[in-house]
């Protein structure tokens, strides 16, 4: 049997510029105000009977809940799926290729669901541009599209390294019935964005809506 994860997530998130390779939040004036409301994130991880794997083999797939939406998303073929290393920069769910690291790996992935304020997720793109303009410049928009495994489209922008920030990141966005998701590649340099850039793709392969709690009970 696999290991089945549960990770609790918090409303609100942090700019998908903002978390080094080295897993630190970068220091700013003031991070963009689209990014600053959050609440407590908690993370639970349930191991199914007769689970045996330690170690890096033990995090394949996870779902994150948030107050308004829920979503299920997998590591990618090579990668792992991990609860604790992002959860004091506020990412209950980061993925890295397995060998490595939070703290060493040359790429990282990570997922979020927007903050309850935002339930467009064309209106929540525009907003978040607008925050880290003068940062990180402006994206490359909607360079790739394509659908999830439950079949919700998406779409990515690009947001090239800058004499500002040395990230190389695409993020995928995804439009929730009430609430936005996003998905996050961030890589240390463009060679190795190049290379490790259709992990992101693999992820959102496995991303599926899930209804909260409160509404399936309704039903």
């Amino acid at each position: 049997m696999g290991i089945h994860l549960i990770i609790l997530a918090g409303d609100g998130l942090t700019t998908h510029a903002q978390i080094s390779q080295s897993g630190v939040v970068k220091t700013f004036a003031q991070p963009p105000a689209i990014f600053m409301k959050s609440l407590p994130i908690v993370c639970i991880v349930l191991l199914l009977a007769g689970v045996r794997s330690f170690g890096q083999e033990k995090y394949r797939g996870g779902i994150v809940y948030g107050p308004k939406a829920a979503f299920n998303i997998s590591a990618p073929e090579g990668w792992v799926l991990d609860n604790e290393a992002g959860a004091e920069q506020g990412l209950p769910c980061v993925l890295y290729p397995k060998g490595s690291s939070w703290a060493d790996a040359k790429t990282i992935i990570y997922a979020k669901i927007a903050s309850t304020q935002y339930e467009d997720v064309d209106k929540f793109v525009a907003i978040a541009i607008k925050e880290m303009k003068d940062r990180h410049g402006l994206p490359k928009e909607k360079i790739e599209s394509g659908k999830t495994r439950d079949g919700r489209s998406y779409f990515i922008n690009e947001y090239p390294a800058t004499k500002n920030y040395s990230q190389w990141e695409r993020v995928a966005y995804i439009q929730l019935p009430k609430a936005v998701a996003y998905v996050v590649l961030s890589s240390r340099d463009e060679s190795r964005y190049r290379k490790d850039c259709p992990a992101l793709r693999e992820a959102l392969k496995s991303f599926a809506y899930l209804e909260p709690k409160s509404d399936r009970e309704q039903h």
